[in-house]
């Protein structure tokens, strides 16, 4: 429909912005209330096309986490290691630093730690090779005592190999709690609320950006920060963004299930937990790469028979369990893991890109664009 401005919307509601974060995720969110508590008298704006956000932040697995071993070392193969460290240390102090701000009740944080299984003795003995050496970078650049862990996976009563890598450094969170916390906490500043407008393009103004929704609806702002991940492709054609969809399962509750943590299997691609009795598990895109590159939100039947097999095969191979729910989250990818926050110009910032781990990184990214103003 399109959009025909009124006089109290161009004097008053839609009068130019000090500042416009575009995309309201736990990203944008972060970025919009720590610029509003440092300028409280700015007109800060969040923009998104959808009433609550829609990308990751709400869709994904309530991991706390900052990378298991065959991770970490995958992605040696795409960085240089000093950049790989560097952002593992960026996640690792995300992680406490949404405890501290927001509270560890108020985003249903538990310490469970987490678990790196293994399907296959090769993989295993790949990571077991490169676990000490990869403890004592973390000790020397940062001070993290003993990471990672061997330990007997027998406990876990689960089809995977005997030995597993404990990391007692990382925990569960509630995806819902934590979006609802950092929500409120928004809209109590008087950050203002622009959902449902779908930004197609934006230009250079006098004194800033202007942005041009597929209504004809147009945003002035004086300061324009792009901050929707994989939605970014669109807007930053020369950036290195690519939508991934990660699909997620959840079983009914079960009966005495024999673990409470967090999992990680396959470099990371596979990742289960426990949640109110009930097997959540998501990932497996590395299987159906074309298939997953994409904006789609729709899950696919493939995906997720794939990931209830893998529960079946792996995880609880003599329990029967039902499906309960199958949804998607867009993540943005690209060719390294690396985040991209840059200002472009006096006027344009983005901190996009986050490669499925914007809850750890949150707090740090934010914190990175506030030095610009």
């Amino acid at each position: 429909m399109q959009h025909f401005i009124s006089y109290w919307e161009k004097s008053v509601l839609l009068k130019t912005f000090d500042f416009t974060i575009l995309g309201a995720g736990l990203i944008g969110k972060q970025i919009a209330i720590k610029i509003k508590k440092k300028f409280p008298s700015a007109r800060v704006a969040m923009v998104d096309k959808m009433p609550i956000s829609y990308g990751a932040s709400t869709r994904n697995a309530g991991f706390a986490c900052f990378g298991s071993v065959s991770e970490i070392v995958d992605d040696f193969k795409r960085s240089p290691q000093n950049e790989v460290y560097n952002l593992i240390q960026k996640r690792f102090t995300g992680i406490q630093q949404l405890k501290q701000e927001f509270g560890e009740a108020s985003i249903g944080f538990e310490a469970t730690g987490s678990f790196e299984v293994f399907q296959s003795e090769a993989d295993f003995q790949i990571a077991e090779s490169q676990y000490q050496e990869i403890n004592s970078e973390l000790n020397a650049r940062f001070g993290y005592k003993q990471v990672f862990n061997l330990q007997s996976a027998d406990n876990l009563k689960m089809n995977f190999g005997p030995s597993a890598i404990y990391n007692p450094y990382e925990g569960m969170l509630n995806s819902g709690l934590l979006n609802q916390t950092v929500n409120s906490i928004a809209h109590t500043l008087d950050i203002i609320p622009l959902y449902g407008l779908n930004i197609m393009s934006y230009h250079a103004s006098q004194n800033g950006y202007t942005l041009i929704s597929d209504s004809g609806m147009e945003i002035e702002t004086n300061q324009l920060i792009i901050a929707n991940n994989a939605f970014a492709k669109d807007l930053l054609p020369s950036e290195d963004v690519e939508p991934a969809r990660g699909q997620i399962v959840i079983t009914k509750p079960i009966d005495n299930l024999p673990f409470d943590a967090i999992f990680h299997a396959d470099k990371g691609y596979i990742y289960f937990r426990r949640i109110d009795d009930r097997i959540l598990i998501g990932g497996g895109r590395n299987h159906f790469y074309d298939q997953e590159n994409t904006f789609d939100m729709q899950g696919t039947d493939n995906l997720k028979d794939f990931l209830s097999n893998y529960i079946k095969e792996w995880i609880l191979p003599n329990t029967p369990f039902e499906i309960d729910m199958h949804w998607s989250g867009i993540m943005g990818m690209g060719k390294e893991k690396l985040p991209i926050v840059k200002k472009v110009d006096d006027h344009l910032g983005i901190c996009v890109r986050m490669s499925g781990m914007g809850v750890a990184l949150g707090p740090v990214l934010s914190d990175e664009v506030l030095a610009w103003y």
